[in-house]
């Protein structure tokens, strides 16, 4: 899955592709299905064009708010797509996401001496929401600099490695990424072990190309999970950090262990639920949920 977001003048564009694949014991693959989006989005976070491949019913998502609320109104529209978990509702379903990780794109370009309070409207460094997640903590450097009225820390992350993968065409043909512009790229892979178990490596990374042309990493972590492939129930996950924006960041691996005892396909609810405050991060429970598409993947599994 690789969506990526390019800033227009007062608005975003996000281009996303997604595909399912399975290889079998020869290194053989086969595509199971795919799907591309492409969405404008304008300064207030409204979608203001909507384009899929395939095709499907999309006309009442122009006007929506990308963010709160999005993804109950996107399952209520297109039902047969989530019960399917098909790439491209996967894809929509991580819109809200992909808009809000875009926005560091815009605190790149903020003057690095001006403060929060300084670049926004009156009183919105005021109404900054706190304690959502471990990076965002009252005491956490972000939120300490907000309240110091100290210039607003601007994360720059290491030089982006190349993503290794087993899988020859484990990850998409994409092309560089354009400067200013931000891309996700998110990778599920499973396997049964001898015992039957089903065996989940995921991750996922985030990175901005500055005016220079050079790609850096924001966020990335991954998660190694096992789940009981009768029941569906997770018996093992364990999440591991990798380059994050704040030092208090790190914190939110240990959350991943909650997951243990769970049936998978309840965890895009759960997550939501359930892993909130200062023990979590927002995009590590990002990649949590996406383990409830484990269920729907293991059919293609001898």
């Amino acid at each position: 899955m690789v969506p990526h977001g390019e800033f227009m003048a007062g608005g975003l564009t996000i281009v996303g592709r997604a595909r399912d694949v399975a290889t079998d014991a020869a290194g053989r693959a086969r595509v199971l299905g795919e799907g591309e989006i492409k969405v404008e989005i304008d300064a207030a976070r409204t979608a203001t064009a909507i384009t899929t491949t395939p095709a499907v019913a999309v006309d009442d998502l122009r006007g929506a708010s990308v963010g709160r609320g999005f993804r109950a109104r996107l399952a209520e529209l297109l039902p047969s797509e989530a019960a399917e978990r098909s790439p491209l509702y996967l894809l929509l379903d991580d819109l809200p996401v992909a808009a809000l990780i875009s926005g560091y794109a815009d605190l790149y370009r903020r003057d690095p001496e001006v403060t929060l309070e300084e670049s926004t409207p009156s009183g919105r460094s005021a109404a900054v929401r706190v304690d959502i997640c471990a990076g965002w903590a009252s005491d956490a450097t972000m939120i300490t600099s907000i309240r110091q009225s100290q210039p607003f820390p601007v994360p720059v992350g290491p030089p982006a490695p190349a993503l290794a993968s087993a899988d020859a065409i484990g990850w998409h043909e994409i092309g560089e990424l354009a400067a200013g512009a931000m891309r996700r790229r998110r990778r599920l892979d499973m396997w049964r072990a001898d015992a039957g178990a089903l065996v989940v490596n995921a991750m996922f990374r985030d990175t901005h190309v500055s005016d220079d042309g050079e790609e850096t990493v924001l966020h990335e972590w991954s998660v190694d999970a096992a789940v009981e492939a009768s029941t569906g129930i997770i018996s093992s996950c364990e999440a591991t950090p990798h380059a994050l924006p704040w030092g208090e960041c790190p914190v939110a691996a240990a959350s991943a262990h909650r997951l243990v005892g769970i049936e998978v396909t309840l965890l895009r609810t759960l997550v939501n639920q359930e892993l909130r405050g200062t023990s979590t991060c927002t995009h590590l429970n990002d990649l949590l949920r996406s383990l409830a598409d484990v269920g729907t993947l293991a059919t293609h599994i001898p």
